[in-house]
């Protein structure tokens, strides 16, 4: 049985370890933190130390986000592929010694982006490029009290902004699907809403242009009682309003609906294949390097707008 690593005991690693045990991998997990995890978890092999990592396939990077960059060095340094949850870190960093290394121990680097390949949102991709688009909405909102099953606390790196919490950095989905439906993020404005009980953002309302001359706005909302999804988008001939939360989109007056359960473990296990299939192609590709460095520059943008 083949050998993966895990790095992180958290809500999102622990979807990542039940996905790879449906794969029938062997699953280890390395947390400096959190011991009381492997107490009756006859799911996975404890690992505690990262000093030889040849007999694992990859890795999935997803401890908290302040912890990504000293992991990543590790990692690099032993040519080991990399499945990194975003955001990628968050503050600058010393990105060129990091791609540096990627690209000379031809290590594979993918992304945690799994909205990308939603249906609702590939279908849109095609639609899009035989329309000019006029304008877009991009919200977004959580209920942060119900974020974790364990609940929030002040200790929470997800409601630190030092940590690499906050609105902006947790909700970084949807930057990356304005980069890929629209272009380029070329200017950013950003007003923000700071949490009354944690030290981060909970509340984020951006005007945006990209590099292709188009104006939206998006909105990121982590104290919002209902969760919702949605991309709401102008062309020349067309209405669009992607509805992520009820699995349908809008065309003008009709609505489209699509028959993925889009759940966030189907869209996680359809990720990892793929990153799966680029390391059996050897494909050595900066792409998702490159896109998470600029979804990053973005965010620290944001955090900094006055």
């Amino acid at each position: 049985m083949k050998k993966v690593l895990v790095i992180g005991t958290g809500s999102i690693a622990q979807k990542h370890i039940n996905i790879l045990n449906s794969l029938n991998y062997s699953v280890y997990v390395y947390s400096e933190t959190n011991g009381k995890f492997f107490k009756n978890n006859s799911k996975v092999y404890r690992l505690t130390n990262l000093d030889k990592l040849n007999n694992f396939e990859f890795t999935i990077l997803a401890n908290k986000t302040s912890d990504h960059l000293k992991i990543l060095k590790i990692l690099t340094n032993q040519n080991m592929h990399i499945y990194c949850e975003k955001p990628i870190y968050y503050k600058k960093f010393n990105y060129q010694e990091i791609r540096d290394k990627i690209k000379k121990n031809k290590i594979v680097f993918h992304n945690g982006y799994q909205l990308r390949n939603d249906t609702k949102i590939r279908y849109i991709q095609q639609k899009l490029k035989k329309l000019k688009i006029k304008s877009f909405q991009v919200s977004v909102g959580h209920d942060f009290n119900q974020w974790r099953k364990a609940g929030v606390h002040k200790n929470s790196y997800f409601s630190d902004t030092k940590k690499g919490g906050g609105v902006i950095f947790e909700l970084v989905h949807e930057i990356n699907l304005i980069n890929l439906l629209f272009g380029k993020i070329k200017k950013i404005s950003t007003i923000k809403s700071n949490s009354k009980n944690f030290s981060c953002e909970d509340l984020a309302v951006s005007i945006i242009e990209t590099e292709n001359k188009i104006v939206g706005s998006l909105y990121q909302d982590m104290i919002s009682n209902v969760f919702f999804r949605n991309i709401t988008i102008v062309t020349n001939k067309f209405f669009f309003k992607i509805d992520m939360a009820n699995n349908l989109i809008i065309e003008n007056n009709k609505i489209k609906k699509f028959n993925d359960i889009n759940k966030q473990l189907d869209l996680l296990k359809r990720n990892i294949l793929l990153f799966k299939n680029r390391i059996n192609k050897k494909d050595y590709s900066l792409d998702d390097y490159n896109t998470a460095l600029f979804d990053l520059d973005i965010c620290i943008k944001m955090h900094n707008s006055k």
